[in-house]
């Protein structure tokens, strides 16, 4: 019960800080480059069905939470699972994780610009796979399904989620902590970062929603 309850704020809280992401939509159709995400260009007219996986199948063989079929067999299983960056149904961004090398399948986009923010699965690259590892043991408030405990392995293991930002200009992905978000600001905008640095001092919550918040000061930078 308690992972469930944890589960809904969790998603609650993304909605809420991510709400006008369905007013900001890319047009319907397959980006097989994110050069495409970033003109708003997709060069396949795709017709493709969006399905949530269940938590079932994300025990059993991982990967992140939404896969897509085709239609009428257009595009092949293949290409999806592998070659489209990006799938947008006319109303959300899919991000393909799999390109990104934090697992398989899709995300939906939660914030967008220049920078696209989403929640994904573990990473799969080695250094940043130890490093979540180790921070997932502390952090409790990016974990989808609540606390893991007794070890991380398997099916624990596939439901670990992260905070993530992909560059559309230099295809660059960012694990976003605190740390990650600085890198940015710095790369980007000193003013930017020193007013993060200050208001993260002062405030007595959880830094998540000024993660967010700072997010969208990063993409205004670039309108």
């Amino acid at each position: 019960m308690a992972n469930k309850l944890f589960f809904f704020s969790f998603l609650s809280f993304i909605l809420f800080s991510c709400r006008s992401i369905r007013s900001q939509t890319y047009p319907k159709g397959a980006y097989m480059t994110l050069e495409e995400v970033l003109e708003k260009n997709p060069s396949l007219d795709a017709d493709l069905i969006v399905e949530k996986r269940t938590l079932g199948e994300i025990k059993m063989s991982g990967g992140n939470d939404y896969r897509l079929v085709s239609k009428n067999k257009s595009v092949s299983r293949k290409d999806i699972k592998k070659k489209i960056t990006a799938y947008s149904n006319g109303d959300t961004l899919y991000l393909n994780c799999h390109k990104m090398k934090v697992q398989s399948w899709y995300s939906p986009v939660l914030k967008k610009g220049r920078f696209l923010f989403f929640v994904g699965g573990i990473s799969q690259e080695q250094n940043l796979f130890d490093y979540q590892i180790q921070e997932s043991e502390t952090s409790t408030f990016w974990k989808s399904f609540g606390g893991i405990g007794g070890g991380i392995q398997g099916a624990k293991l596939a439901q670990l989620r992260f905070p993530y930002l992909i560059d559309t200009e230099q295809n660059e992905l960012t694990y976003l902590n605190e740390y990650g978000l600085e890198r940015l600001l710095a790369q980007h905008s000193i003013s930017l970062l020193n007013s993060y640095r200050e208001e993260k001092s002062g405030t007595i919550d959880d830094n998540n929603a000024l993660l967010l918040t700072y997010v969208d000061k990063l993409n205004a930078l670039f309108e």
